[in-house]
């Protein structure tokens, strides 16, 4: 069996490592890409009450919760109000990174949950993972530097 390899000559070597440099000072572009990946991953969460990561259904919103909301009985988790959590969400990219998040105060203990140690209430409720992306997100992800960096 027999290997190709390319033979670069000095120059050439240069020229390809220096046009991979270059592409470093500005991943405006595919940073963009990964900032509406993050973003999509996180409002099909919100649409399919699921996690981003592993595709688990959130827990259902407890009996004492829909004892003491019972307009709730029905709804979207986490959807309680048009100005709420799923609409906070934002992306937004720069120059060498990508973002995805929420200006809410309570947007974390909704995302990892309360400890369990906490007292039964608004503090003690369950993980309802919607920040994250899946395995096929990742390759998404890497799909896009790829194709930046190998594009010529």
């Amino acid at each position: 069996m027999t290997s190709k390899i390319a033979i670069l000559t000095h120059g050439d070597a240069t020229q390809v490592l220096n046009s991979i440099a270059a592409k470093f000072n500005d991943l405006s572009g595919p940073m963009n890409e990964i900032a509406a990946i993050l973003e999509g991953a996180t409002e099909d969460a919100f649409a399919q009450e699921r996690s981003p990561v592993t595709g688990d259904a959130w827990p259902a919103l407890s009996e004492n919760y829909l004892k003491q909301n019972p307009n709730r009985v029905g709804g979207q988790m986490l959807q309680v109000s048009a100005g709420g959590l799923a609409a906070s969400i934002a992306a937004d990219s720069g120059a060498l990174w990508a973002q995805i998040s929420s200006n809410k105060p309570y947007s974390a203990i909704h995302n990892l949950g309360g400890l369990p140690e906490f007292a039964p209430g608004p503090a003690a409720i369950p993980q309802r993972e919607y920040f994250g992306v899946s395995t096929q997100g990742e390759h998404d992800i890497l799909s896009v530097l790829v194709d930046y960096f190998t594009e010529s």
